[in-house]
């Protein structure tokens, strides 16, 4: 792990429509990080991986290139010109400035445990007193730290609120970008690559740990009520 001076590091605010230059440098991150940032974890080594690295760059780029009355605001951490993480939020449709989404959050690999995370959300909570995110149950101490507490469980993940958000943010459609021509694109080569019994095989046991992930969630939750 590189050791980082957090005093020189930057925090910069950005809104959709973002830069392309600022656009790449995240989607590049997305990339390096598709099974931590999904949802729904997909293994590096199931057959229809790319697909879903496919999706979620659509979906950050969509959501990045997105335009009024959309309200997307991206906040990033960089040294010297240089990417080290982003935070991408959603905000209300109705032109409040008192809350937002997190939607996705990531640190480069070799820069994690230098507080970079913290700053991003710093800057955020300190914006706004209303909050929303999910996350898996076991990042939950993290964002208790900066007053979030447990809502509900979605997806196998812990929905936590600071304050009281709406969540009235824009929400791409995951219907949509799983049947997206680029994603139908990597879902064929799949087909063309590995034989059905794999294909099903792998997706039976990623059902599973989906499964196993929202039968955790809704305990641990249970447990903190």
């Amino acid at each position: 792990m590189a050791m980082v001076c957090l005093s020189s590091m930057k925090i910069e605010r950005h809104t959709a429509p973002v830069d392309e230059k600022v656009r790449e440098y995240v989607l590049a991150l997305v990339s390096q990080n598709v099974t931590a940032l999904s949802m729904t974890h997909p293994p590096a080594d199931h057959p229809k991986f790319g697909a879903y690295c496919a999706a979620l760059r659509l979906e950050v780029q969509t959501y990045l290139e997105m335009e009024a009355p959309h309200r997307i605001e991206l906040v990033t951490v960089s040294s010297d010109g240089v990417m080290a993480g982003f935070t991408l939020c959603g905000l209300p449709l109705n032109g409040s400035s008192s809350e937002c989404g997190i939607y996705y959050t990531a640190v480069a690999k070799a820069l994690r445990g230098n507080g970079l995370m913290s700053l991003m959300m710093n800057d955020i909570t300190g914006r706004y007193p209303s909050v929303a995110l999910s996350c898996d149950v076991a990042l939950v101490p993290r964002y208790e730290r900066f007053g979030f507490r447990c809502e509900s469980v979605r997806h196998g993940q812990i929905v936590m609120f600071l304050g009281d958000p709406v969540e009235d943010t824009p929400v791409l459609s995951t219907h949509d970008l799983m049947n997206h021509p680029l994603v139908m694109a990597q879902r064929e080569k799949a087909e063309a690559e590995f034989s059905f019994y794999e294909r099903d095989r792998a997706d039976r046991a990623f059902a599973k740990r989906m499964k196993a992930a929202e039968d955790n969630a809704k305990r641990f939750l249970k447990a903190r009520k």
